[in-house]
This record gives structure tokens, sequence and C-alpha cells, in this order.
């Protein structure tokens, strides 16, 4: 891009009118975003991740301890600072996961208005964004996917300007862009996959112009992966590779048995689109290949960019949630925002504006429920059961430590939890971080006999024990033993055991 153009540009949008959208547009982000942020209960996940943060924070030398279980890291960097100023450390890991999604949404603002030269593209995309559920809810936990669909965007813009206008400096920030998208999760690698998908846009012929791409995409690859490289300097640095393979079935079995996982993983694909999205949205993108031939090219790479992946994933995945696609659904939302937009065109203003009215009326209705009454809303059942139904959910949590930090201003406290990390050890030391009266240790699942480690604690401690009530085996002797303070149902499930957390204290003697 020429400087002059660049200039133009920015006259066009440096204009009140301009700023006043974009003020409207990042107050409604940030209030869909910041509004009951801590409804829903720390997921297991989450609460690896913050612990993880937490830990570092503390020992620097520490930095890549995520990579101990085969994680890349980034995203636990960027905790670190929020948890210096929020006390509440779910919050502090979820503000990071909102500021990833405002970078995602001025990221989709640029791409669409370099697309599209279009000031109502731009909002319908940001709108879009703001208010969709798919978006809405994963912008608002602690999970490393919000950054990986912040890179994504990015990715796709300097990708989409340096084919245009082949420079050093859109290299380099291609480059950085794809590093940071490295050290994030795994799936970055397909934004290098995917830069070739760009070259359905280029309308020159010239050799030169390829030749400067050419020259563009290996700066940007070398330094994306010179970034990449900083995690060797972790002793488990090997540990990437080889957590990957337990999320994925070899390509050899996947071609042995094609329709095995691929076809399960598509349909519910095709159920969380039609949820998290909602119909109108997924309607828009099934139109989008009929859109204005001027924005085509744009279309069909984005497409491919969000398809390709998406196929690769349904193709080998065993373990297939909709969050693992997050970073498609914001190219996504731009290939249906240019189909919304070339309706605008062809329909009549009546027309055009019961459809907006009905696009915006799903998406608001769906918004509006995930931000009052979560476990209400329409997810997947998926979803539903990860974060509000079965032992990932973390309900009671904050207010165990709550009660146990009141109880360790005058005694010390040893706590035994179900499992050895996740939810419930991670989940209860994340709040008591910093509580040296506190000690939780994880005592593997199911529970079945008090462990020693307990026992042994009795005569110069509190002990209390932390439990779900499908993975409680313990004897009714032992039971005996056992004083009940508390205990935190779930969302109940559509068949089965409902399951609920137990809270208890330990005695030396029999209490009931």
């Amino acid at each position: 891009m020429a400087t002059s153009s660049i200039k133009t540009q920015l006259r066009q949008l440096l204009v009140p009118k301009t700023f006043l959208l974009l003020f409207f547009l990042f107050a409604l982000y940030f209030a869909t975003r910041l509004i009951n942020l801590d409804t829903i209960p720390v997921f297991a996940d989450e609460a690896i991740y913050i612990r993880w943060a937490q830990i570092m924070k503390n020992e620097p030398t520490l930095r890549f301890l995520p990579l101990s279980d085969g994680k890349q890291p980034l995203f636990m960097w960027l905790i670190i600072p929020f948890l210096k100023f929020v006390s509440d450390p779910v919050i502090a890991g979820r503000l990071t996961s909102v500021a990833a999604g405002f970078g995602t949404l001025v990221g989709l603002l640029a791409l669409v208005w370099y697309i599209t030269r279009s000031r109502f593209s731009a909002v319908l995309v940001a709108l879009l964004y703001i208010l969709t559920p798919y978006t809405l809810f994963f912008d608002r936990m602690a999970l490393a996917d919000s950054l990986l669909a912040m890179f994504s965007v990015w990715s796709a813009f300097f990708g989409i300007l340096l084919i245009n206008h082949p420079r050093l400096d859109l290299s380099l920030l291609l480059g950085f862009v794809l590093g940071g998208a490295f050290i994030t999760k795994s799936p970055g690698l397909f934004f290098i996959l995917l830069q070739p998908t760009l070259l359905l846009i280029v309308t020159t012929r010239r050799k030169t112009h390829f030749l400067k791409i050419l020259s563009g995409w290996f700066i940007a690859f070398l330094l994306g992966f010179a970034i990449y490289n900083i995690l060797r300097l972790g002793p488990n640095f090997h540990l990437i590779s080889s957590r990957n393979l337990d999320y994925i079935f070899p390509v050899s079995e996947a071609i042995t048995h094609p329709l095995n996982p691929l076809t399960g993983n598509l349909k519910a694909t095709f159920s969380w689109f039609t949820l998290l999205l909602t119909w109108p949205v997924f309607i828009l993108l099934l139109l989008s290949p009929f859109a204005n031939a001027k924005k085509s090219p744009y279309i069909f790479a984005l497409i491919f960019w969000s398809l390709l992946p998406l196929l690769a994933q349904a193709f080998v995945a065993k373990v297939y949630t909709p969050r693992y696609l997050l970073y498609i659904i914001p190219l996504l939302l731009v290939v249906a925002t240019i189909s919304l937009s070339d309706l605008s065109t062809r329909l009549k203003p009546r027309l055009f504006s019961i459809l907006l009215v009905v696009v915006f009326a799903f998406l608001g209705f769906s918004s509006f429920t995930l931000l009052t009454n979560p476990t209400q809303a329409r997810l997947p059942e998926r979803m539903r059961s990860g974060y509000f139904r079965e032992w990932t959910a973390g309900y009671g949590l904050k207010e165990i430590a709550a009660y146990l930090e009141q109880r360790s201003q005058s005694a010390t406290l040893v706590v035994g939890t179900e499992g050895y990390f996740g939810t419930l050890p991670d989940g209860l030391q994340i709040y008591t971080e910093g509580k040296p009266n506190i000690t939780v240790i994880g005592v593997g699942q199911p529970v079945t006999k008090l462990p020693e480690s307990l026992l042994n604690s009795l005569e110069e401690h509190e002990v209390y024990l932390l439990v779900n009530n499908t993975r409680n085996l313990l004897t009714p002797i032992e039971l005996t033993r056992l004083e009940p303070i508390a205990t935190y149902p779930r969302l109940p499930p559509l068949s089965g055991e409902a399951e609920y957390l137990e809270f208890f204290r330990l005695h030396l003697h029999p209490v009931r």
C-alpha cells in the first residue's frame, strides 16, 4: 500500500462521525464482555491456566511451566499483569480474554474496511462480532482460544496486505503475528499453511510481484519460527508434539476410517454453528459465494481460510469442542458481513431493514440470555455439560475458599481435593494463593479411602476434603469421620445421577 493511499484512508476515517461510531462500538463491546463476568463458575482449563500464571508470577524461573503439559505459554504470560492489579484471579484471567477479544474486534474493523472501504460494512462486522453468542461466550472465559482468534484475524489482515503490497514492514508485522500464534496454540501453524490461499485475491500477473510476495512470506515465516523457537528455552519443549497426539488421530488411521470421526465431528459443527452463530448468520454464510463479484476473491480466500482448518480438524480430531474452532469464527463473520452488505444493494430498503432486524434480534436475545442467565442459554450440549453439569464446572470453589480463609485466621488448614490437577485442586488453589495457613493436596480420583496424607495431618491441623458425589466411594465407616459442611449442586443432567460438590471436615473419631 502506497504511503499516499494510507494517508488518504486515514483522512477518510479521522472524522467526528467515525470517532462516535468507534466509541459506541467499543463501549458496547466492553459492556457485553464485562457485565456479570463471574457468573459462570471457573472451568477446569481456566483453573489450570490461571494457576500456572500465579506460579510463574511468583517464580520467574518457571516461566515455561505450561510446557510441562505440552501447552504453549503466551496466554498464561499475558494473565500475569492482570493478576498484579485484579484481586479475583478468575476475573484477572478472563480479562485477558476480554483484551484479546478487543484486539480481534479492532482487527475485524481494519480488515473489513480494507476489503470494502465501507463504514457501514465495518459497523456490521463489529456488531456481529460483539453480539454473536460464539464469540461472546469465549471472550469471557480465561482460555487461550480467544487469543488465537485475535492472531487469526491479524494474520489474515497482514497476509492480505502483503499479497497486495509486498513490503518489508508488512512481512515483519506478519511474522510477529505468526510468532504470537505459534506460542499460543498449535493450530497457529494453520496461519502459515493458509497464506497461499490469499493468492486468490491477486490481480496482477507480473513475475516481480510474485517474487516479492514469496520473499515477504520467507521473511515472515522465518521471523515467526524464530519466535516459536523461544520455547526451546523451556526444558519440556518436546512435550508440545507428544501432547498434540492426545487430541488427534494419526493421519494413517484417519485415512483408513475416513468417515470416523469426520461424520460425527461435522454433525457437531453444524449444531454449534446454528446455535452459537445463530441460524440467520449461518444462512448468510451459505449465501456468501453469491455476493458481489468485486468482493468474491476476498470471500473465497476467507472461506478457504476458515473451512480448510475446520475440515482438517474434523478429519483427525479425537477431542472436538466448540472452542477449538473459535479462531475461524471472526473470519466467517467477515464473510457473513460481506454477504449481508451485498444484500443491502439487492433488496428493497424495507426488506433489508426487516432482514437486519431478524439477524440482530436473534443475536441480541441469545446474547442477553448468556449475560443474564447463562444456564438457560441455547448452548450445545457439549458446552452445557462441560461448563455447568460435570466435574469440570467449579461451582462452590469461591465460597469454599472464603470459608477456609476465615478458618485460617485461627488455625492451619490442610485441604484434600479429588484429583491431582484441574477443577478442584487448581481451582481452589487460585483462590487460596498467598494464604500460608492453607495447604491444598490433590488425592486422586475416585476417592476410595481416606488418604494417609490427610489422616496424618489431623493432630496438628484442621483437615478438609472436597470430592464430587459421583467419585466419593468411601466406605460407610470412613464416611462417619466426615462432617458435612456444604454441598454445591451443578446443573441437572439430561439423564443419570446429578453431580454436586461435597465439602467435608475430617475428624479423628466418628461424628455421625
